[in-house]
């Protein structure tokens, strides 16, 4: 059976992630985690909330999670088990196991499953760079840990760009905005401004966090940038539809 595209780059994904993940908590702590800002609880949660999407796209591409098929339950099963074998070896390395992990481990997992039993792939995916996108900048500190500025701003162009070429495929799939031009640019940009104004409010008020307007413009850029480019390509292919359907 030959496979899509989309499940070609998942597989690949899985691939590199799994392992990346095994090698990382089988080695002496990076510096840059104890220097993150983030909990131990919060980067499990995160790294099997990642880990547990691509497992199950990699076996159902195509289907939302339904709880009451076996499969789920072997994927979720499979997932907490890998988690405890997981902390059991890094008490054979001179790693420190501990049942918090395996706890958290398995919060990260239910939550994507639950994510992907309402979501299909290209909102889901969308619905992990939101969070990505909120834990990183106001639940730590790595855009700061650095006096390079160039990083900080480098995030805020490529996450809110990738964010808003996910809303934008996550509509296309819904919507044919094709022959909507005018309203099109007020629809691709307003879920990504509106998580920029939500995660900068809240990171001012709940994090204490400050306002950059250096990040803030960026990612403007890059999320009116994307919008136009779409905007284009929509044009072209709108323009470009009639003459297929006369020349056939």
């Amino acid at each position: 059976m030959q496979l899509s595209r989309r499940h070609k780059y998942i597989l690949w994904s899985l691939g590199i992630y799994w392992p990346a993940l095994f090698l990382l908590t089988h080695i002496p702590v990076p510096k840059i985690a104890g220097q993150s800002g983030m909990t131990d609880d919060m980067m499990h949660m995160m790294a099997y909330l990642i880990l547990v999407f691509f497992v199950w796209m990699a076996i159902s591409p195509y289907d939302k999670v339904r709880w009451n098929r076996v499969k789920v339950w072997i994927i979720l099963a499979v997932i907490i088990g890998y988690g405890v074998m997981d902390e059991w070896i890094q008490g054979r390395v001179g790693r420190q196991p501990e049942l918090s992990d395996v706890i958290s481990d398995s919060i990260g997992a239910v939550t994507g499953l639950a994510i992907l039993s309402v979501l299909s792939f290209w909102p889901a995916l969308m619905t992990l760079s939101i969070i990505f996108i909120f834990v990183i900048t106001n639940c730590s500190v790595l855009l700061t840990l650095y006096p390079e500025w160039y990083l900080n701003t480098a995030f805020h162009l490529t996450a809110y760009t990738t964010l808003t070429l996910l809303w934008i495929q996550s509509m296309d799939q819904r919507f044919d905005f094709r022959h909507k031009l005018r309203i099109w640019p007020l629809v691709a940009i307003g879920l990504p401004l509106g998580l920029l104004a939500l995660v900068k409010l809240a990171g001012f008020y709940y994090y204490h966090k400050p306002i950059w307007w250096v990040d803030v413009a960026t990612a403007v850029f890059g999320v009116a940038a994307t919008a136009l480019i779409s905007q284009i390509t929509f044009y072209l292919t709108a323009k470009k539809q009639p003459q297929k359907l006369s020349a056939s």
